[in-house]
């Protein structure tokens, strides 16, 4: 299934096929290989919530064909 993530900043699109089984931590892997970016500096959302459980899979948290993760990257400071 097609899988777009959006980053929150920019609204840069990386457009991901994935199996419905894909856990979010594979997901953050592949995202951090394609913009060289650390998985840890970054969170998923999904529907308005920050997904916490990186073991789940896109279907235990609900997506489908064309749904839209959010990527937030994590910033120091206030």
């Amino acid at each position: 299934m097609l899988v777009k993530v959006v980053s929150a900043i920019g609204g840069d699109v990386t457009e991901l096929n994935l199996n419905p089984d894909t856990s979010i931590q594979q997901i953050k892997n592949e995202i951090s290989r394609r913009k060289r970016i650390p998985s840890n500096i970054f969170v998923l959302a999904f529907r308005g919530s920050e997904i916490r459980n990186e073991n789940q899979t896109l279907k235990e948290i609900g997506a489908g064909e064309l749904d839209k993760l959010y990527l937030i990257t994590r910033t120091e400071g206030g």
